[in-house]
């Protein structure tokens, strides 16, 4: 620092060579720090993102998520997207940290349950109390001492998930059918 103020006009190449170097640690200061979304994250009810509390409403159908995001599921099941479709679900009240390692995000979860559907073996890393190695493309992260069943992704919660939904595409189906039928009438008629 002391030199820079010593410079003078006869050292202009010293004084570029200096505002170069500058721009260059900025420019990698800037980078280090640039964090890239990993995943977006939607829920029907209010839910915890960063330690925010964010209530879903219309026109923002999704939020991002970056590295060393915490998420907190609220009163209804939180789920978290990435960009290969792979997607992981949690439970009312549960909470994961999301990070990075090298290009594979990792899905650490905190408290509760969420359950998980890959696209691949390796393309989520899942972490319960030590790294989970799935077997399966599908199924639950519990912490330890905790049972899949003993939590939110009970038998009957899923029957209600499936029924709701299956219901829910019949009315529907009956909403295009009262719609549909019959023949046209006039106001004027």
């Amino acid at each position: 620092m002391l030199s820079l103020l010593i410079l003078t006009k006869g050292d202009s190449f010293s004084m570029r060579r200096f505002s170069g170097v500058l721009i260059l640690v900025l420019l990698l200061v800037a980078l280090a720090f640039a964090q890239v979304q990993v995943a977006t994250v939607t829920s029907t009810s209010p839910f915890q993102l960063r330690g925010a509390n964010v209530t879903p409403s219309q026109g923002v159908p999704s939020w991002p998520v970056m590295p060393g995001d915490k998420i907190k599921a609220g009163s209804a099941p939180v789920t978290v997207t990435f960009p290969d479709g792979s997607t992981i679900t949690l439970a009312p009240g549960s909470e994961i940290k999301v990070t990075q390692s090298g290009a594979t995000p990792v899905v650490t979860l905190l408290s509760g349950s969420a359950s998980y559907t890959l696209k691949t073996l390796a393309s989520v890393g899942l972490v319960a109390d030590g790294a989970v190695t799935p077997t399966s493309l599908t199924g639950v992260l519990t912490l330890a001492g905790q049972k899949a069943a003993g939590g939110w992704w009970t038998t009957g919660h899923t029957i209600l998930v499936v029924a709701g939904a299956g219901a829910i595409a019949g009315l529907g189906y009956g909403i295009v059918q009262a719609t549909n039928g019959g023949t046209a009438v006039s106001p004027s008629q």
